[in-house]
C-alpha cells in the first residue's frame, strides 16, 4: 500500500510541476480531445435510433438474445 501511495505522490508532484510550466489547458488538451472524440459515438447511435426505431429495435433484441446465449453458455446450459 505504501508503494502505491508513494507512486501516486510522485505522479501528482510531476503533474503539478508540468501544469505550472505549460499550464493546465495545454496539459489537459490531449485527454479532453480524446473524450470529445469518443462522445460522438453515443450521439450518432441516438440519432440513428431516432431516425429508424423499428430496425434498431430488432437489432437491440438480437443483441439481447446473443448476450443471454453467452451467459447461458458460461453456466454450461
Amino acid at each position: 500500500m505504501s508503494t502505491r501511495l508513494w507512486s501516486l505522490g510522485i505522479v501528482l508532484v510531476a503533474l503539478g510541476f508540468a501544469a505550472r510550466e505549460v499550464g493546465w489547458d495545454t496539459l489537459l488538451w490531449l485527454p479532453m480531445a480524446a473524450i470529445r472524440s469518443l462522445l460522438w459515438i453515443p450521439a450518432a447511435a441516438i440519432d440513428a435510433i431516432r431516425s429508424d426505431p423499428a430496425s434498431y429495435g430488432v437489432v437491440a433484441v438480437g443483441v439481447l438474445l446473443m448476450v443471454v446465449a453467452s451467459l447461458l453458455r458460461r453456466r454450461g446450459g
